[in-house]
């Protein structure tokens, strides 16, 4: 079976400590992801967001260090089960704080997968605003 990935890249400017803690503590996922979130974080634990008038997902962490950030989808709609997120840290050479972003694992690229991949851009958006500005700023603003 084919396995297809949405792939993004954004730049930050921002301490690597502080975009490394968005993405691994509670505070730091509800800071940009608009969800109702739970968990405690952690390589095996799992996250769940909840969003208002939306899905709920559970994400298994898979891996987490300085460098890396990966999450399986242990529950959500659609393909999205069983699909993994990852989110690789590295620095551009101007000191920003570079996330390779990577959504893999969808079985083809109809339906939620151009959904996914709209919404993981502006969601990104939303990490860069969190970090830079300490708050979620408007997609369009």
């Amino acid at each position: 079976m084919p396995s297809h990935a949405l792939r993004h890249v954004v730049n930050i400017t921002g301490d690597a400590a502080k975009v490394h803690g968005a993405l691994t503590t509670l505070e730091g996922l509800k800071g940009w992801t608009m969800a109702e979130v739970s968990g405690k974080g952690g390589v095996g634990s799992q996250w769940t967001l909840k969003y208002p008038s939306g899905p709920t997902f559970v994400w298994e962490v898979t891996a987490q260090d300085d460098h890396k950030v990966a999450w399986k989808c242990a529950s959500g709609p659609g393909d999205s089960a069983g699909t993994t997120v990852t989110f690789d840290l590295g620095k551009t050479p101007h000191g920003r704080v570079q996330i390779a972003f990577s959504h893999a694992g969808w079985p083809h690229q109809q339906g939620n997968f151009d959904k996914c991949n709209a919404l993981w851009g502006m969601m990104l958006h939303h990490l860069r605003s969190y970090v830079e500005k300490g708050k979620v700023a408007p997609a369009y603003s």
